[in-house]
C-alpha cells in the first residue's frame, strides 16, 4: 500500500543533499550568518526559558509577548534560523517526520473520501501536506505564518485567524499546538471552520520542564490541552500515545459553543 510514500521517502533518506523541495532549501545556508549577532531582535526577549509569563493561566503558561505583532514576529523567525544555519533539515530528520505523519494518516481512509479538503495548519516546509498527497489526499494544503521561499504545499497563513468560511473544511491537522497564541481562541477558530461532522486531528507534545525557543504555550500534562479540546469538538475517534513525546488524537464534530 501507499507505494509512493515509501519511494519517495527513501528518496528523501538516502539521496545526497536531500530530495525535492528539501534539496531547493539547501540554497538558504547562510555561511556567514552568526545567530549571536545576526538574529532578529525578538530574539533578544524570546530565548528557551525568558520571555514567558510569570503566572500560569489556568493549566497553560504562555508566552509574555507584548501584542500579537510580536508573536508573529518571533514565531516566523523559526524557519528562517533553520534555513540560515542548517539549510533545513537533514534527510534523516526529513524521513523520521514523513513516517511519522504517515502512522497518523494511514488510518484517514476509513474516516474521509480522497476528494476531502485537509488543512495542515502550521505546516512549515509542508511534509505533511506532501505525505497527504502521497497518500491520495490531493485537495490537502498547509498554511504557516512562514511557509519558506517557493513552496508549493504551504501557503501564507496564520492558524489562529484563518480565511476559511464557516463550516468549510473536511479536516484540519495540527503538531504546533505550543506554537498557539491562545489555546482556548486556537480551538474555537478550528471548530468555527470545519464541517458540522468534520474531524482535526492533533498530535499534543508531552513536555517536560524546558521550554523551547519558540514554544507559545506550555502545560504539565497532555491531558490539559485534550480537556479544552472537549469543549469544542464532540466526539473522540482516537486517543492513542504510541511514540516518546507525543501523543495524538482524532476528533468529529463541533460541539456548537
Amino acid at each position: 500500500m501507499h507505494l509512493k510514500f515509501w519511494l519517495k521517502t527513501a528518496l528523501y533518506r538516502y539521496v545526497p543533499g536531500g530530495y525535492g523541495y528539501i534539496r531547493h532549501l539547501r540554497k538558504f545556508r547562510a555561511p556567514g550568518y552568526v545567530h549571536s549577532r545576526d538574529k532578529h531582535s525578538v530574539r533578544d526577549k524570546h530565548r528557551l526559558q525568558s520571555g514567558w509569563k510569570e503566572q500560569n493561566q489556568n493549566d497553560f503558561h504562555y508566552r509574555d509577548y507584548k501584542d500579537y505583532q510580536e508573536y508573529v514576529s518571533h514565531q516566523s523567525q523559526k524557519l528562517d534560523e533553520i534555513l540560515k544555519m542548517r539549510g533545513g533539515f537533514t534527510n534523516r530528520a526529513i524521513a523520521a517526520y514523513r513516517y511519522k505523519f504517515y502512522r497518523r494518516f494511514r488510518y484517514l481512509p476509513a474516516f474521509l473520501p480522497k476528494s476531502a479538503y485537509i488543512l495542515c495548519a502550521g505546516a512549515r516546509q509542508g511534509t505533511e501536506v506532501e505525505v497527504l498527497w502521497d497518500i491520495g489526499f490531493k485537495n490537502a494544503y498547509g498554511i504557516d505564518l512562514n511557509p519558506g521561499p517557493d513552496n508549493k504545499f504551504v501557503r501564507v497563513g496564520d492558524f489562529m485567524h484563518l480565511e476559511n468560511p464557516d463550516s468549510s473544511l473536511d479536516m484540519i491537522y495540527c503538531n504546533a499546538l505550543d506554537h498557539a497564541f491562545n489555546l482556548e481562541s486556537f480551538f474555537c477558530e478550528h471548530a468555527r471552520v470545519i464541517k458540522p461532522d468534520g474531524y482535526v486531528l492533533y498530535d499534543i507534545a508531552i513536555q517536560d520542564k524546558e521550554h523551547g525557543a519558540f514554544e507559545a504555550a506550555s502545560w504539565k500534562s497532555e491531558e490539559a490541552p485534550f480537556l479544552l479540546m472537549l469543549k469544542y469538538f464532540k466526539k473522540v475517534i482516537k486517543k492513542v500515545e504510541t511514540e516518546p513525546g507525543w501523543m495524538w488524537v482524532l476528533l468529529q464534530g463541533k460541539t456548537g459553543t
